[in-house]
């Protein structure tokens, strides 16, 4: 037998045990009803007939009324439980137009530019000569060598060479972007 095994085992046999002593002594406790219990529920001697409530409280002419225990009748169609429905959606009351300012109605939203797509360019390296940096940049298979100020296919404008970065204007829209060049060597 496992060690886990043998720990459920006695546990279980232990649960078991206290569970019969528990029985056990509630089977030897004296068995008086409490006072609230004498009131509700009164012992019939054996063989004597106990009579119903609602024909005594009717002798006694109690406010008992026996026309309120009677179902009422069905509101309901109750004639052709199999004929045809109509589950069709009941349409939705008009909703009233939520008044505007005249100021903000008469104006139309802004549509909003759509972000410029990031720059299509690879980084290959950088030169700085007498305080002038050029780097090379690949477009799908053509190489560009650009400096401050260039304009590379009407699209993208070169507008500083930093040590990491790259900042190039495009063009149609008149946005920054940022490209990072890595460390200078």
């Amino acid at each position: 037998m496992q060690p886990g095994r043998r720990v459920r085992t006695a546990l279980l046999v232990a649960a078991l045990a206290g569970t019969l002593g528990t029985v056990y002594w509630a089977s030897r406790l004296p068995s008086e009803p409490a006072a609230d219990d004498r009131l509700v529920s009164a012992e019939v001697p054996r063989g004597a007939k106990q009579r119903s409530t609602i024909e005594e409280a009717a002798r006694a002419g109690g406010p008992l009324d026996l026309n309120r225990l009677q179902r009422p009748k069905s509101a309901g169609p109750t004639d052709d439980l199999f004929g045809a429905r109509d589950f069709t959606p009941k349409p939705r009351p008009a909703q009233r137009p939520i008044a505007q300012p005249a100021a903000v109605a008469a104006m139309p939203p802004e549509p909003l530019a759509p972000p410029p797509p990031p720059p299509p360019f690879t980084y290959m390296g950088r030169l700085a000569e007498g305080g002038q940096t050029t780097v090379f940049l690949a477009h799908g298979d053509r190489n560009l060598v650009v400096r401050v100020g260039d304009v590379i296919d009407n699209t993208y404008q070169v507008e500083e060479i930093g040590a990491t970065l790259l900042v190039l204007t495009y063009l149609p829209q008149n946005l920054k972007q940022t490209m990072s060049i890595g460390a200078p060597q």
